[in-house]
């Protein structure tokens, strides 16, 4: 394996993109704009759908890859972080779009395990807080007692 310089490779016509990188970003364009509400409906969504297949983790599904019900869960758990990643990516233009993204944090810190699986909560997190300062709006963190079973 060769190694190359970033100079040299974009001297070259490796650098060009090719019919299916153009294909990639075109979907990719297309799919941009005001998805906020969207992406929030489908992180629920696939959010919910992990849950239910962790209840039932043994079943297998032979029409899916023979995977179970506890690898599908995992599945759509990686899922709903690329959808939370959409609703925290764009920067909050409305009170709307910032309460998405603190929904969207909370309930991901609330996620037995999601804390240990992936940075993604924390990187929701951050948007949120930056967010928050721009539309001058002061979000602190409450303790919350341990013995209650309430997010709020």
């Amino acid at each position: 394996m060769s190694r190359m310089n970033g100079a040299t490779f974009a001297a070259d016509d490796e650098a060009r993109p090719t019919a299916a990188d153009l294909g990639r970003y075109e979907r990719t364009y297309a799919q941009l704009g005001n998805n906020g509400a969207r992406y929030f409906m489908l992180w629920q969504l696939s959010t919910a759908h992990a849950m239910l297949l962790e209840q039932e983790g043994d079943r297998i599904h032979p029409e899916f890859g023979g995977l179970n019900g506890r690898q599908l869960a995992e599945g759509a758990r990686a899922q709903a972080r690329f959808f939370a990643f959409m609703v925290a990516e764009p920067p909050a233009r409305s009170e709307e779009d910032l309460e998405r993204k603190i929904t969207t944090y909370e309930a991901m810190i609330f996620q037995e395990d999601e804390m240990r699986r992936s940075h993604a909560a924390v990187m929701v997190e951050t948007a949120m807080h930056v967010d928050a300062r721009r539309l001058g709006i002061n979000l602190r963190k409450l303790p919350i007692d341990a013995a209650t079973t309430s997010r709020h």
